[in-house]
C-alpha cells in the first residue's frame, strides 16, 4: 500500500514538473517573439535579422528561435536555424500526420493576427519527430513565428 502511494506521488510529481516546464517554455516563447517583433519594428529588417541569428542572444534560446515569412504563400524571409529555406514557400508543407500547419498559421494570422498551432516536426538537436507548439504574430504582410518542443 505504501509502495503504491509513493509510486502515485512520484508520477504526479513528474507530471506536474512536465506541465510546469511546458508552461515556462510557452511563456518564454511568447516573450521572445513579442520582443522580436518590437525589435524589428524599432531597428528594421536588416538589423533585426542579424540580432535574431545570435545563438543564446535575446531572440534565440536553444530550441526557441525566430522565423519570418510572408503572408502570401508562406515564403520564408528569415530563418534563424535553416537559412537555406529563405525564399522558399512553405505554404503547402505538412507535418508527419499530414497537417498543413503553415497554412493554418497563415489563415489564423490573417483573421486573428496571432495564435498558436501545434504539429509534429523534427527536433533540431535530436532529429526525432516531436510535438512542436508555435506562436505566431502577423506584422503587416509578414508572420513572425517562434516555437518550442515537448
Amino acid at each position: 500500500m505504501i509502495k503504491k502511494f509513493f509510486v502515485c506521488i512520484s508520477f504526479l510529481t513528474i507530471l506536474l514538473a512536465g506541465t510546469a516546464q511546458a508552461e515556462d517554455k510557452k511563456a518564454q516563447t511568447t516573450k521572445i517573439l513579442d520582443e522580436a517583433v518590437k525589435h524589428y519594428q524599432s531597428v528594421g529588417a536588416e538589423n533585426a535579422f542579424k540580432d535574431f541569428s545570435v545563438k543564446e542572444g535575446d531572440y534565440f534560446k536553444g530550441e526557441i528561435y525566430v522565423i519570418v515569412m510572408k503572408k502570401e504563400k508562406g515564403k520564408i524571409v528569415f530563418h534563424a536555424v535553416n537559412p537555406k529555406l529563405v525564399g522558399k514557400s512553405l505554404e503547402k508543407i505538412k507535418d508527419t500526420d499530414g497537417k498543413l500547419f503553415v497554412q493554418e498559421m497563415l489563415d489564423v494570422s490573417g483573421k486573428d493576427g496571432s495564435g498558436w498551432v501545434s504539429y509534429k516536426w523534427p527536433h533540431p538537436q535530436t532529429k526525432k519527430i516531436t510535438q512542436k507548439h508555435s506562436y505566431f504574430v502577423a506584422v503587416e504582410d509578414q508572420v513572425f513565428i517562434a516555437g518550442y518542443y515537448e
